[in-house]
């Protein structure tokens, strides 16, 4: 199979992808490399190689964790149950705070979506997502609300209002959606992508590492050919596996990546040293330079305090080197690290639990949003005391921020890549009856367009509805209040709606043919039949 895999790249190397020019087409994949391959043989590449002893011999995983040592050749590894060993931290409670007391609302933008994926991949192994694992904003940003790109700077800016549908006579929700600009394939800048890979024996449970053989393969034919790729791999200590290379040297890469293996311990912080040392060799101040991580998350050898990690990655970030965090795999999963990662990083966590996923992030979404057009964006709403009795910011609970640090530009923000799009939910309760098209606020958004450049603010008012909710804003409180049940809230307790509610918005919605409503109805028919978490271990 591997050497299949290597022959077809060679041969396409071969017959022209090296004559690419900068903005031709991605190298070809087509029948010549079969990246979903990786991920569908992976459990049978095992199980063939283990019983004759071959390179893939399993590796016993200690669950609690990570450890790994040489089995039998005819032992299969012990795996974690989907539930355990799995770290989530509960970011809190979106509260209500009284407009007298606070008129304003300030946070850094935040375009992670791992927290939904996290939520589907429970659904569909017959679980209810583990309430410590919902970061609502992340399940509402992993929808598109078909806000339009600006024509003039680097973000644009969309607020809509509407009664809240669940909410109560007089509550109303407000959407501000933040949209970059588009950038073709052709116009962005070349990319250096340093892959650290987590090949440790925790990799080894399920597919994990067949699935990150999957994605690599899946990036390397959809980049340009002038794009270059290094991979540096860890268990107990890191190696580098493959220098950078030209995305037009296919053969070359591929190879690197049919040399992943699993086996050792798991020392992160090895793997990330090393990957930046590798990242600042091949800076180009010209070029996006990013180091992917894709790991389960599991630390267990030398540095592991998420805080220590995180300053480290802060000083890279400084230096222009973003970081992309990708999760794979459920059972010894710590998703707490990830996220954290991610946001130190400059960069944003995803988590990949299927071939689709993988497609989705590292084809379609991944190397436009690796770009990143606005720095250090934040935004701030103030509200009308007079207006407004009182309000709440629906998710965002870890990217609060001072109020005076809207202004302040050397406050760390979020970043955002060229085509994100990035929402965020209020839920506002009025003084008296308002009137439609009352000014009960504004929204305002700060950013520079490079690393310590001079900001820009973009400013919106926010007014009281006057007509029936838009589609794009029905969806948002429909994916916001699932995640609400779902975690539990304070609100969604003291609302009483349930699955079965949220069940026939989404089919009407779908019945109206409303983007992303269908998606939206498949996870909450999910939902509906899985069992709840229970405690670890109780799913078999």
């Amino acid at each position: 199979m591997g050497t299949t895999r290597v022959m077809a790249a060679v041969l396409a190397a071969g017959l022209g992808v090296t004559a690419c020019s900068v903005g031709a087409d991605p190298a070809p994949s087509g029948p010549d490399l079969d990246p979903r391959s990786y991920y569908e043989d992976y459990d049978a590449q095992i199980d063939r190689d283990s019983a004759a002893g071959g390179a893939h011999a399993p590796v016993a995983v200690d669950a609690s964790s990570g450890d790994s040592a040489e089995a039998g050749p005819d032992v299969l590894p012990p795996e974690p149950g989907f539930l355990d060993d799995n770290v989530f931290v509960d970011v809190g409670d979106p509260g209500w705070v009284q407009t007298a007391s606070d008129r304003e609302s300030t946070f850094a933008l935040d375009v992670d979506t791992g927290s939904f994926s996290v939520a589907r991949t429970f659904v569909d192994n017959g679980h209810r997502p583990e309430p410590d694992s919902i970061r609502i904003e992340e399940w509402v940003n992993s929808f598109d609300y078909g806000d339009p790109a600006p024509t003039d700077g680097a973000l644009g800016l969309t607020v809509e209002s509407a009664a809240s549908p669940r909410g109560g006579e007089g509550t109303t929700t407000v959407r501000v959606g933040v949209s970059t600009e588009q950038l073709s394939a052709e116009d962005r800048p070349a990319a250096n992508v340093t892959f650290v890979i987590d090949t440790s024996g925790s990799m080894n449970i399920r597919e994990r590492l067949g699935l990150v053989q999957s994605s690599l393969a899946l990036l390397a034919t959809n980049l340009r050919p002038d794009d270059t790729i290094a991979i540096v791999v860890y268990g107990s200590d890191a190696e580098p596996l493959l220098v950078p290379t030209p995305v037009s040297e296919l053969a070359s890469i591929v190879e690197a990546i049919e040399a992943l293996e699993p086996g050792g311990s798991t020392n992160m912080e090895a793997g990330l040293l090393l990957g930046y040392e590798q990242a600042r060799e091949s800076y180009d101040p010209e070029a996006v330079n990013v180091v992917v991580l894709a790991s389960d998350g599991v630390a267990n050898v030398g540095v592991t305090d998420p805080a220590v990690l995180t300053d480290q990655i802060t000083r890279a970030s400084d230096e222009g080197i973003h970081l992309v965090t990708v999760g794979y795999g459920m059972g010894n999963y710590n998703d707490r690290l990830m996220e954290q990662l991610a946001n130190q990083g400059n960069g944003f966590y995803s988590y990949v639990d299927t071939f689709e996923e993988a497609e989705r992030l590292f084809v379609d979404e991944l190397t436009p949003t690796l770009h990143v057009v606005a720095y250090d964006t934040k935004a701030q709403v103030v509200f009308d005391e007079e207006q407004v009795e009182r309000y709440r910011l629906i998710g965002y609970e870890n990217r609060r921020l001072d109020d005076s640090d809207f202004t302040d530009d050397a406050v760390d923000a979020g970043e955002l890549g060229a085509g994100h799009q990035v929402s965020a939910l209020y839920e506002v309760q009025p003084v008296n009856d308002a009137a439609p098209g009352q000014q009960l606020g504004t929204v305002s958004l700060r950013w520079a367009d490079r690393a310590g450049g001079e900001a820009t603010q973009l400013d919106a008012a926010i007014s009281w509805p006057g007509a029936e909710a838009s589609s794009s804003l029905r969806l948002a409180a429909l994916v916001s209040d699932t995640a609400e049940l779902l975690k539990g809230t304070s609100t969604a307790a003291d609302r009483g709606f349930t699955l079965a509610d949220l069940q026939a918005e989404a089919e009407h919605l779908a019945q109206l043919e409303v983007n992303g409503a269908a998606e939206a109805l498949a996870f909450l028919e999910s939902a509906q039949a899985a069992g709840p978490t229970g405690p670890p271990g109780d799913e078999d």
